[in-house]
């Protein structure tokens, strides 16, 4: 079968759609198929990368969070048209995505319209008109998300807190849940025991990940105790974090590694006690799933998907992000129990299994097989 993916970016460490992106195009690769990414051009492709790319000239319209758009319809048409896919598979709710609307309806060929983010979390990155007037700027991205989702032939959505939300804003096509795959050998080094206890955050600083926040409840907890924090991630919040981190003189404590490549990131949580998110916008946490699959305990926050991957009292705990005194005793009860953390690491494992990227990404593969055959008849 000939894939054609669609996506704002390709290129290594942006985030958890990209990560999704890279992860199925190699998987539906080695399955034999051919795939080709039509995304926005970037100078951090390399050069295995743009093999797999047909790359277009866009312009960077939110520097802050690297957000491109770009206008090439006639030279999609004519590269779509020359690789001829059977299907679409878009992960694109921008220009890019409205790119992969038009060739579709052009060229005839189905299309799957992957539903990956709330919008909603990101309006602290709009021209100050639309913040201004929230309530019309939510208004308007629920009606872009009905009229753009119901120009699909089928909808694929990570969980089913986000399908709920595709029903409420009227989406009527139908809507898949069909939730990230992991390749769980990769994720499963063996633990190492650290003298420091050491919690991980691993994302985008972005403002709605609530890393701010994290950096000063961790900061009150770590108070007269052998613990670390590190922050694996890059984006607009780094510079308040190393602003509070050199205030509070505690680097020794506080470690920004940055971004670093998807296959070091395995010895990471190996050499780490516990993950920790208070992130209220997840659509699914393919972060927490790895932490998972590499066998630590979780504390996230009790919004949005999170409540999927964390089971509380079981592999971790669910939180609310503006009660700082329950999570600085759930940070508490990690640190001092043992045991308990133990238990955790032991249940995160075994949830993680469900995951196997095989299993997840061949139930994607049969959704374009019927979609492609009931297209032909």
């Amino acid at each position: 079968m000939k894939i054609a993916l669609f996506a704002d970016i390709f290129e290594e460490g942006y985030g958890g759609v990209t990560v999704y992106i890279r992860t199925l195009t190699n998987f539906l690769i080695n399955q034999g198929h051919e795939v080709k990414v039509f995304v926005w051009e970037s100078k951090n492709l390399s050069g295995e990368d743009l093999a797999k790319c047909y790359t277009f000239h866009a312009f960077d319209v939110v520097k802050k969070v690297r957000g491109k758009a770009g206008f090439s319809p006639i030279k999609m048409l004519y590269l779509v048209k020359k690789f001829n896919p059977d299907i679409i598979h878009n992960h694109s709710q921008y220009t890019m995505g409205l790119h992969a609307i038009l060739v579709s309806k052009t060229l005839k060929i189905p299309i799957v319209n992957h539903y990956h983010m709330y919008l909603e979390k990101t309006t602290d990155y709009f021209p100050d008109i639309f913040q201004k007037t929230k309530k019309i700027t939510f208004y308007a991205i629920s009606l872009n998300t009905k009229l753009f989702f119901n120009s699909s032939d089928l909808v694929i959505t990570p969980s089913q807190i986000m399908r709920n939300h595709l029903l409420k804003t009227g989406v009527t096509k139908p809507i898949e849940v069909i939730p990230f795959g992991i390749n769980l050998s990769q994720f499963n080094l063996e633990r190492k025991k650290n003298d420091i206890f050491t919690f991980i955050h691993v994302g985008r600083l972005n403002a709605e990940k609530n890393i701010v926040r994290l950096v000063e409840i961790f900061y009150q907890f770590s108070i007269d105790k052998n613990v670390k924090l590190k922050i694996i991630g890059d984006g607009p919040e780094k510079d308040k974090i190393l602003s509070f981190v050199d205030e509070y003189n505690i680097s020794n404590k506080i470690e920004l590694l940055g971004w670093i490549k998807r296959e070091e990131l395995p010895k990471k949580y190996a050499y780490s006690d516990c993950f920790i998110t208070l992130s209220d916008s997840e659509t699914f946490g393919i972060v927490i799933l790895e932490a998972m699959a590499s066998g630590l305990p979780i504390i996230g926050a009790n919004e949005a998907a999170i409540p999927n991957l964390i089971k509380n009292d079981y592999n971790g705990f669910l939180v609310d992000i503006n009660d700082k005194n329950k999570i600085i005793n759930c940070m508490n009860i990690l640190y001092k129990n043992e045991e308990l953390t133990k238990a955790f690491s032991n249940n995160s494992k075994n949830m993680a299994k469900k995951y196997e990227e095989s299993k997840v990404f061949k139930q994607l593969e049969q959704l374009y097989f019927k979609l492609v055959e009931k297209t032909k008849a």
